[in-house]
């Protein structure tokens, strides 16, 4: 065996070693990912305002676990879950941002989501938080045109949240106590009214365990 062949030989060991040894960082990240992911989200249904969430500690530069798993919108969903949240406790306890900016934040999440999510449920969650988001947000004054916007944006996600997934029990649950806070009739309308939604049976909890 001349020194050539054997030179090329040691590369070649050492190259298949190398892709070895990131291969089997690859699975660790990957398993930190799906033990991470778990973990935090019985975390968040057991205390929301949990700082920190979903952040598995991965081995490779660039995280190529997080990305050939697909993460980007498995995070998006879950921290737009987290922000509208934050919008419903009034404050998120690890910032000083204001509240419309939470809202802001939290709708822009949840739309990215909606219009962009792997899952057709997923999609139909987010739809369903957006109409929440909009149905609790205060209106200015108590302007009933401003406030039958504000519902009749809220229907139009619910909606859309039903079309996305017909078995959306919640979205559908919601649209109806929508279309009944739209008939006619005095007080029907005001904050007091439209304050049950969120926590109650169109808080969307569902959206956080589903896993790859």
């Amino acid at each position: 065996m001349t020194h050539a062949r054997r030179h090329r030989l040691g590369i070649f060991a050492l190259a298949l070693l190398a892709v070895a040894t990131v291969l089997a960082l690859l699975a660790v990240d990957a398993r930190s990912w799906q033990r991470t992911v778990a973990q935090d989200d019985v975390r968040f249904r057991a205390l929301p305002s949990h700082g920190g969430l979903w952040q598995p500690p991965t081995l490779l530069p660039g995280d190529p676990a997080g990305s050939l798993l697909g993460t980007g919108d498995l995070l998006t969903l879950r921290h737009g879950l987290q922000l509208f949240w934050f919008t419903h406790l009034g404050a998120d306890p690890g910032s000083e941002v204001d509240l419309p900016t939470l809202r802001a934040r939290a709708q822009n999440a949840l739309a990215q989501v909606m219009s962009s999510g792997a899952r057709r449920q997923e999609r139909s969650d987010a739809a369903n938080l957006l109409g929440v988001l909009f149905v609790t947000t205060p209106a200015l004054g108590t302007d009933r045109t401003g406030l039958t916007r504000l519902l009749e944006t809220a229907a139009g996600y619910f909606q859309r949240a039903i079309a996305l997934d017909p078995s959306n029990v919640e979205a559908k649950e919601n649209l109806e106590l929508v279309l009944r806070l739209r008939e006619p009739g005095p007080g029907r309308l005001g904050h007091d009214a439209r304050a049950g939604y969120g926590f109650g049976r169109g808080r969307g909890a569902t959206v956080i365990g589903s896993g790859y």
